[in-house]
Order: C-alpha cells, then structure tokens, then sequence
C-alpha cells in the first residue's frame, strides 16, 4: 500500500498509518468526497485515527478528515474503522450571508468563499481564467451549497488541495481536460471492453424521472406572477414531459451584504445591507436559470460503473477526475463521450485498483 500520514487538526505531520488492511478512497469531480479506512487496532492507530485529524494520501493532492470511529474487538483480531470527508466538505460549515449575483462561474465559486471565509483555515486559490458563465443568483444557504450548484450548471470542478510539507490547504476550482479527439494533443485512447481498459461495467439507464420542459413561477400574486418557460427542445405530445417550478424565493429585490470590518461582543462579523431591484431582463434570465438547474435534476438516469485497468494508460498520470473521455462498449452498441465525474481508489493488500464513474454523456449520434 501507499503511506498514508495523519496530520493533527492543525495540520502538524504525526506519523504513518501502519498496518491497514484497505482504503478506498473516494473523491468526486464537482463535490466533496469520502474516506473509508480499515486498520488492525495497534496503539499507534488508536492515538492517530482520532476524531479531528487529517490523513494524507500521496496519490492525490487532497486530504481528509477523521469524523467517525468504530473499535470492534472480534474473536481473531481487533480492527478500528475510521470515516473521513475530504476537507471541501467544511465549506458546508459558513453560511453565504446575502444574495450575490452570479455571471463568471471562477470569480464567483472564488469570491463567494472569500467574502463568508472569516477565520476558516482554508486559503483562497487564484483564479487561472476560466469562462463558464451563467445568469444565477445564490444566497442564504451554505456556501458548499453555492459550489456545488456553481459546479453543476457550469461543470467544472472544486477541491481543496492540500501541501504535505507546510500543510496548507487550498481551494481550487479547475475544469477537466477534454479528451475526446483522437486529432488532439490531449487524447490518450479511449475506454472500452474491447481493449481491456475497462472491465466490470455496470450500465443504467432510465427515463422514471425524466423532464424536458419548466414553467417557472417568480415572486407575485395572480396575473402580476412572472411566469418563464424553459425547455430543453422543441417536445410535443407524450414527448412532451413538463414540471412546475415554484421559484417565489427569487424576488425582485434583493440584499447586498457589505462587511464593515467591525465585530460584534462574541466575535461575529457586522455586515451593513443594501436592498436593491432587478430589471425585467435580469429577473428573467434569473428564472429561466432557475428552470435549468431543476431540469438538469430530472435528465434521463444514464450511467456506467466500471473497473479501471492500468495498463496502456494511467490514472495520475495520463488522464485525472473530471477529463472528457471516449468510452467504447461494443457490445451495448454504446459509443460515447463522458465525464469521468467519480473515482474510488482502493488499497487492499493485493494492490491498488480504480473503480471510476463516468456521467455527462454524450451518444454519437444523438
């Protein structure tokens, strides 16, 4: 197995884990991810798998921290089993504290976190220019949850990055490498059956949920509502599928937030706040946002699981989470471009594997 070393909550080096019997290690594109460590329950792995510290994996640029412990004392051995969210997860814990306006997905997932950090121990990252954009608005909610829907309408991706010798950890949005043309640069083959990159493919498919059409309701009553209809085509008959979208949490006016840099007798920030008023065009372009999002929860289920061999090509090395990739399964008929949104690594005593899942496809021919 790798070495994977706890850090205490202050992000100080400890030791190594000694003596796991496996690891799997998950992490997510456009989310936070989770560990699961299983460990023969010696006294060096009980003072380090602790609730608060962090364990580092060298295969990734991530770390994770300790949140749950079970001690099982069996007939042949005692085990500990430790769980741990990646540390994107703490952006759950800071709360965006007013409306904010979103074009530019980047400046905004930066910004958003900025502007709510306080004292959070996770540094800022730096912009590198990406483009995505949108028409949206966020507020009052947890500030993961504004990453997590910035991530999704745009797709790119978040992490929190984490630098093994001074500790450091990083927000960082990024966006996955396009993979797709074998004429680029960036194309490094593809997945398939046929050639033994992939093996144990699960496919799911599904339309149970499936809609293509939102009639989004705004703020107002009656004939003074705003109502917006959103689609996804030009879908008529039984093809036809809609849905109502109670959008009335998106008033016209709305609150801006300015931090005075004062603070309260138990240390809490003083914000001053500015109401201000959408034109027609914005408040639209807000709604019909709306409408997307809500329809990008109910798309078509489509999904493949699968074993990832390391052979011809290299996870880590060749291609990372969040590549367009091609995928090739003959003998489904499928012939595709898809995101590789997901990826567990697990750590046995046999070796390393990588079970990934790929979304966001897109059929040849469709």
């Amino acid at each position: 197995m790798s070495d994977f070393v706890i850090y205490d909550p202050n992000r100080v080096r400890l030791d190594l884990l000694e003596n796991e019997d496996s690891i799997q290690w998950l992490e997510y594109y456009n989310a936070p991810g989770e560990v699961k460590i299983v460990a023969q329950s010696t006294d060096r792995n009980l003072a380090l798998l602790v609730d608060g510290n962090r364990i580092y994996n060298p295969d990734t640029d991530t770390v994770a921290r300790i949140c749950h412990i079970d001690k099982e004392h069996l007939k042949m051995e005692k085990l500990i089993t430790a769980r741990a969210d990646l540390t994107s997860k703490l952006l759950d814990d800071r709360v965006v504290m007013a409306t904010v306006n979103v074009t530019n997905v980047e400046a905004a997932m930066y910004s958003i976190y900025a502007q709510n950090r306080l004292s959070f121990p996770i540094d800022v990252g730096t912009a590198i220019g990406l483009t995505e954009r949108v028409d949206m608005q966020v507020s009052w909610n947890s500030v993961l949850d504004a990453e997590l829907k910035l991530a999704e309408v745009s797709g790119l991706g978040f992490k929190v990055v984490f630098e093994p010798v001074t500790g450091v950890e990083t927000l960082k949005v990024y966006k996955g490498v396009d993979r797709t043309d074998e004429k680029s640069e960036n194309y490094v083959g593809y997945f398939g059956t046929d050639v033994e990159a992939i093996e144990n493919v699960t496919v799911t498919s599904g339309t149970t949920d499936y809609k293509n059409v939102a009639v989004v309701a705004g703020a107002g009553e009656g004939a003074n509502r705003t109502v917006r209809i959103v689609s996804l085509g030009n879908f008529t008959g039984e093809a036809r599928r809609e849905m109502f979208v109670d959008a009335r949490d998106l008033q016209r006016d709305y609150q801006v937030a300015t931090a005075t840099g004062q603070f309260d007798s138990q240390g809490n920030p003083i914000f001053n706040y500015e109401t201000r008023t959408y034109t027609n065009t914005q408040y639209n372009a807000i709604l019909d946002q709306r409408g997307r999002e809500k329809l990008a929860e109910r798309l078509r289920t489509f999904s493949i699981t699968c074993d990832i061999t390391q052979n011809n090509v290299v996870f880590g090395e060749d291609y990372f989470l969040g590549d367009r990739l091609p995928v090739k399964l003959p003998e489904y008929n499928i012939y595709a471009k898809a995101r590789l949104a997901a990826v567990t690594s697990v750590y046995e005593k046999s070796g390393r594997r990588i079970v990934a899942i790929l979304s966001e496809f897109e059929l040849e021919g469709s």
